[in-house]
């Protein structure tokens, strides 16, 4: 009981000096140029490697998943599907009803090649974010909260780091909500990144008509 009580308490201080750290984060950095992704981006791999005996050992005592092996990947696999298509259905429809009667540009959204070399490249970035937040964070948060608080305050945290981007953060909660309850289930991140690629690539090209692709190798940031 008292190891327990101890791993709890420095699981709360561990989130506390984090949470205080990403507000710092947000309130001063609202717009950032991409090298300042590739640093923060380095330092959560190294926090990872660090932590990663403790965060392992922290989800030994989480919930079980539901299935395990390829009937788990197979589960995951089709409940990240279908959640995918039909948030790209739902941003799809988004592009049509935000774009102006004649919009020209509107076919250029859907139909631009660079779509599908952002995807991939995106892929790395979004399974970045998602050991960060479902397995690193989420996992610290179920020793401190019930799960439906965790699973809340998991994707709020995932959110907020999209701010002031206020479209962009109400879309991340949606998913957010959804990716860690997956995860919950079937701790998969491979098929968690997969739907965060392809739903953000869409959310930008499609949405937004932003060219990621472009900007990146611009290195401009992506307000």
């Amino acid at each position: 009981m008292h190891a327990e009580t101890a791993t709890r308490r420095s699981v709360a201080l561990e989130l506390a000096a984090l949470g205080t750290a990403a507000l710092l984060f947000i309130a001063t950095l609202r717009v950032r140029p991409p090298y300042v992704d590739f640093a923060l981006a380095a330092a959560a791999v190294a926090l990872i490697v660090a932590t990663a005996g403790r965060s392992k050992q922290l989800w030994r005592h989480a919930p079980p998943p539901v299935a395990r092996g390829a009937a788990g990947a197979r589960a995951a696999a089709l409940l990240a599907g279908a959640f995918t298509l039909l948030a790209l259905g739902a941003l799809a429809a988004l592009a049509l009803l935000g774009a102006r009667s004649g919009d020209a540009t509107l076919a250029a959204r859907f139909l631009n090649p660079n779509f599908l070399f952002a995807v991939p490249l995106y892929f790395a970035w979004a399974l970045l974010q998602q050991f960060i937040f479902q397995f690193y964070f989420f996992g610290r948060l179920l020793h401190v909260a019930p799960q439906p608080v965790a699973i809340a305050v998991t994707a709020i945290a995932f959110a907020s780091v999209h701010f002031p981007r206020w479209p962009v953060m109400a879309v991340t909660l949606v998913a957010g909500l959804y990716w860690t309850w997956l995860y919950l289930r079937h701790r998969n991140l491979w098929v968690l990144a997969a739907s965060h690629a392809l739903l953000g690539a869409a959310l930008h090209y499609w949405v937004f008509g932003r060219d990621l692709l472009a900007s990146w190798l611009a290195s401009r940031p992506v307000v």
